[in-house]
């Protein structure tokens, strides 16, 4: 039988749970991410954080409930508590972290999550001890907005890698033979946007390697979403003996750590191939392949003459103009043999001292005392130094034939050196005096333009033109690559010495250096046919594949052609000369502000118009050549490394290493070293052997 006060606490107790309010839950979550600017393609650590209650919190019950969209990230971890909650606190944070990333820029809003939690709303008091009361809740955080920061203005060459990346570069074997296949494996790993890449940059190989199939990739998942390793593999079967370079592998990436683009590299691979059974050169492919006629398997012909024709001159033209040929070499002849007589006349300078000293002496009694008159009587011993023609810069007084120069210089020593040192007060009279009877020089004899010294170098040079014009038609061009080698030495711009080069360098199936020279050619003179095709079969063998803007462009579109009408020189004249012409039309229309002067302003405007819309055409085709227009254009005619100091350090270090085919500008020469600018604002120094002016090189 239950006792009454027993009964009556118990009734209490169940009045007390129906009727008093429920605990306050106090359970807040909300995101964190990294307190700095996040990238689009960046990824970065996200926390989820749980504030509680400790002392009504139960425990977390099923999986947490988010959407992630727009963001890309890895599941959730494990919860943690971040800290004890300390003694006598009552508030833990319970977080639970991933890895996301944002793909696109701009305001980006994070739905809220749900987590199912067990709380404790209340307590019942018993007779003889408490109850907790506690429930199932469905707890959602608060939303949350990241402004993700959009990209730079990308550079070339960017695939769209935002991370830290890895980049290698390797081969089965450094030494194999010709026919031998070979597998060069380049891999990508690290951390960083792998759903936002595109690919891996193409690779360039020589000519003398043939690619079997396609490239085959491979893709290795790391331990997250974001974490992963691409491999691409290329087979290879040489085809000639000898060493080789295979470039280096670079690319562009975005590293969020420091904001800014990065290259990542992986250096050059050299090759050593050796002959294989049936020699240096595999076995060419049956003549049944490749038909003789092909246009484009032929080397164009050797060109000849000069660039172009001019009609023939009138009989009495003609006539006149044999006349004048040595009507006119002979009156040069005779100016550059008398003005050498000037200039080696023994005694030119010692009349120039002679002039000198009469007018410091005459100077030099109005000059008062002080640093005046210590100049004039310095410059008095220099020019007297000269008039006597003792070939010594500062001489002692012994070295004057006269005793009473002697006894001058002495005492203008002691002025300009003693302490306190003065002039004798008849000093300057006696200086005059002594120039008076020493007299001047001998004058200047214009016979002395007749004797053979001043006469002989002009009469080589009159006969060398005499033995042009008279063999010239009859002598045959030496079209052996030494002799086109030196004539390009010799004449840089000559763009037929050029291509005669490159063609004679095709045969003998060096293709590197005959693509540099028939690029040259073709920068040189783009309108002729013969250069463009020569320039576009060897830069294909050469394997010579930048993009526009690193290397010569290839005229195959309208766009080519177009810009293909002039050389990048005769691009800047006509723009020098349109400059001019829209001026003098801006000229016009001020001037009929002024003058009023009917139809004059607007032909002025037309013509400035005019002016303007061409000298738009001349920028465009000036930016397709681009450093070609510079006179300190180079080409790179072989691969090789571009390397920070003018030493000859191993090609492995050499931060840059440079494809065939690439161009920049010259703007440092150290010995036989030449610093390079490449068009993208890089810069490193090669040997000069490695490199072709486009134009003259410089003094």
């Amino acid at each position: 039988m239950v006792s009454l006060p027993r009964l009556a606490g118990a009734l209490l107790g169940l009045a007390a749970l129906w009727g008093a309010p429920a605990v306050a839950q106090g359970v807040t979550g909300a995101f964190e991410a990294p307190a700095k600017p996040l990238w689009a393609g960046e990824v970065f650590e996200l926390t989820l954080a749980w504030t509680v209650d400790w002392n009504t919190f139960g425990n977390l019950e099923g999986d947490l409930e988010w959407a992630s969209e727009p963001l890309v990230a890895e599941p959730w971890g494990a919860p943690a508590l971040r800290s004890p909650p300390a003694p006598g606190a009552s508030r833990a944070v319970i977080e639970f972290k991933t890895r996301a990333m944002a793909l696109q820029p701009g305001l980006t809003p994070l739905s809220p999550a749900r987590q199912v939690m067990r709380l404790q709303t209340g307590v019942v008091d018993m007779e003889e001890y408490q109850r907790a009361i506690t429930e199932t809740r469905t707890i959602e955080s608060e939303p949350r907005l990241f402004n993700i920061r959009p990209l730079p203005a990308a550079p070339p060459g960017f695939t769209g890698a935002v991370g830290r990346f890895l980049v290698t570069s390797t081969v089965e074997a450094e030494e194999i033979r010709v026919g031998e296949s070979l597998t060069w494996t380049v891999t990508l790993s690290g951390t960083g946007n792998w759903p936002g890449i595109r690919g891996l940059p193409a690779r360039q190989v020589s000519r003398d390697f043939e690619v079997i199939g396609e490239p085959e990739l491979a893709e290795d998942e790391g331990s997250g979403l974001f974490e992963r390793t691409l491999r691409e593999s290329v087979v290879l079967v040489p085809q000639r003996a000898g060493r080789y370079v295979l470039s280096d592998f670079e690319m562009v990436i975005f590293d969020p750590r420091t904001g800014r683009y990065e290259r990542v590299r992986a250096p050059a691979l050299t090759l050593d191939v050796l002959p294989g059974p049936h020699g240096d050169l595999l076995a060419s492919a049956p003549t049944s392949q490749v038909s003789p006629d092909d246009d484009e398997a032929r080397l164009p012909p050797m060109l000849k003459g000069e660039g172009a024709a001019l009609p023939p001159p009138a009989g009495a033209l003609w006539t006149a103009a044999l006349l004048a040929v040595p009507i006119a070499l002979g009156g040069l002849w005779g100016l550059l043999a008398l003005w050498r007589a000037y200039q080696t006349d023994p005694y030119r300078i010692a009349r120039a001292a002679h002039r000198r000293l009469t007018a410091t002496l005459a100077g030099l009694g109005q000059a008062p005392d002080g640093a005046q008159r210590r100049r004039a009587i310095r410059a008095w011993q220099a020019d007297s130094a000269l008039r006597w023609r003792l070939g010594l810069a500062a001489p002692a007084p012994e070295a004057f034939a006269d005793p009473r120069w002697s006894r001058l210089w002495a005492e203008a020593d002691h002025l300009l050196y003693a302490r306190a040192g003065a002039l004798p007060a008849d000093w300057t009279d006696r200086a005059r005096q002594a120039l008076s009877e020493l007299g001047p020089p001998p004058p200047f004899k214009p016979t002395t333009a007749l004797r053979r010294p001043n006469l002989f170098p002009m009469a080589a040079g009159l006969a060398g033109v005499i033995l042009m014009f008279l063999c010239g038609p009859t002598l045959a061009q030496d079209m052996s690559a030494p002799a086109l080698r030196q004539s390009v030495a010799e004449s840089p711009r000559d763009w037929r010495a050029r291509h005669n080069l490159a063609v004679a360098l095709a045969a003998q199936d060096r293709w590197e250096e005959a693509a540099g020279h028939a690029a040259i050619a073709w920068v040189q003179q783009p309108q002729d046919p013969q250069l463009q095709r020569l320039w576009l079969m060897t830069s294909a063998k050469a394997g010579y594949s930048l993009e526009p803007g690193a290397s010569v462009p290839r005229p195959r579109d309208w766009r080519g052609q177009a810009m293909a009408i002039a050389s990048p020189a005769l691009w800047r004249w006509i723009l020098i000369g349109l400059a001019w012409l829209g001026a003098a039309g801006l000229a016009a229309a001020l001037y009929a502000r002024y003058r009023p002067t009917p139809y004059l302003a607007a032909a002025g405007l037309t013509l400035a118009s005019l002016a303007l819309a061409g000298s738009a055409v001349c920028v465009l085709a000036l930016s397709a050549y681009g450093v070609l227009a510079s006179g300190r254009a180079v080409l790179v005619w072989g691969a090789g490394p571009l390397r920070s100091l003018p030493v000859d350090t191993p090609v492995e270090s050499a931060e840059i290493q440079l494809a065939g085919g690439s161009v920049g500008r010259v703007d440092k020469a150290y010995l036989g070293w030449r610093r390079v600018r490449l068009a993208d604002g890089r810069a490193g120094w090669t040997r000069q052997e490695n490199l072709l002016w486009v134009w003259t090189e410089p003094d």
